[in-house]
């Protein structure tokens, strides 16, 4: 039980990291000469180097890891695939749309979860339809006009199925890694150098002024190394298919933030969505796991 609550502590401070990157990439570019493809590219060249000097003295160099190198940099890659293809997602969606769309991965991690036998909660079909309410209520505005680009439509997919790739491969690469921070060495590693591949279509450029560098640093610490460290370690606690619900907190914990900090009103509808999203992660959470028949009498055979 422990670890379980572990596991739902670890997610939880995942989705208000990933909240706080998602403010600070709009802020960034707003308050320095920084486009969202360069603030893109910085968050993994500052972040992997920090957690590679935080873990110098990890005994796991001393140790074989379970894990080819090469696969925890694929996954780091994987990561970096979800955060470039939501820019470009973003510049042909409206953010609302964006968010109703690219919010459908946790289905797909509990769906690819229980095609497989694993675990997952038994509340499954009752609190996902209600996550999808909830963020709809949040992300929508009523009378709004929504305009679909193809373009737009398929990288937010893509996106999506990044996510749960992530979720699914960081659980299942990490479970036999003994120490899981040095193993996020060559996940961060990866989505770096996938950032720099990026440079041949955003470019790259340097802030202008210390507020940049200093914006940059708290994006590249807490809005990137956080959440990825807190992920690979709570999956390995709860697994990818409670652990993606969790994080459908991050466009709710978004909006929060944003009211208090920057001054943004929170409209009823608002409130009501975020109420039902946190209901149905409750509900999850609570309910006790199931898997499927065949694969039980499989494993007593």
């Amino acid at each position: 039980m422990k670890r379980h609550w572990l596991g739902i502590i670890l997610m939880v401070i995942a989705a208000v990291t990933l909240a706080v990157a998602n403010i600070l990439m709009k802020l960034i570019p707003q308050l320095t000469n920084l486009e969202p493809g360069h603030v893109g590219v910085w968050r993994f060249t500052i972040a992997a180097p920090v957690l590679w000097l935080l873990t110098r003295s990890s005994q796991a160099k001393k140790e074989k890891m379970p894990v080819p190198h090469y696969q925890l940099l694929l996954l780091g890659a994987v990561f970096a695939l979800g955060n470039f293809s939501a820019l470009f997602s973003l510049e042909r969606l409206p953010s609302s749309l964006y968010v109703i769309i690219v919010y459908i991965y946790p289905s797909l991690v509990v769906l690819f979860s229980f095609i497989t036998g694993k675990r997952v909660p038994k509340s499954f079909w009752i609190g996902l339809p209600l996550t999808v309410i909830g963020l709809f209520l949040v992300a929508y505005e009523f009378g709004a006009k929504l305009s679909i680009d193809p373009l737009g439509f398929f990288f937010t997919i893509i996106n999506a199925i990044g996510v749960a790739a992530y979720l699914l491969l960081s659980e299942k690469l990490l479970r036999g890694v003994r120490d899981k921070l040095y193993a996020t060495n060559f996940v961060l590693t990866g989505a770096m150098l996938a950032g720099w591949l990026m440079i041949s279509f955003f470019g790259v450029r340097l802030p202008d002024s210390a507020q940049g560098w200093i914006l940059l640093i708290i994006f590249g610490i807490v809005g990137s190394l956080a959440p990825i460290v807190a992920m690979n370690l709570g999956l390995q606690l709860m697994g990818a298919a409670r652990g993606s619900v969790i994080i459908t907190l991050q466009p709710i914990l978004t909006v929060l933030i944003s009211t208090i900090f920057l001054n943004e009103v929170l409209s009823i509808q608002q409130w009501i969505g975020g109420a039902i999203v946190i209901a149905a992660i409750v509900l999850l959470q609570l309910s006790p796991d199931t898997v499927r028949k065949k694969d039980t009498q499989s494993n007593r055979t």
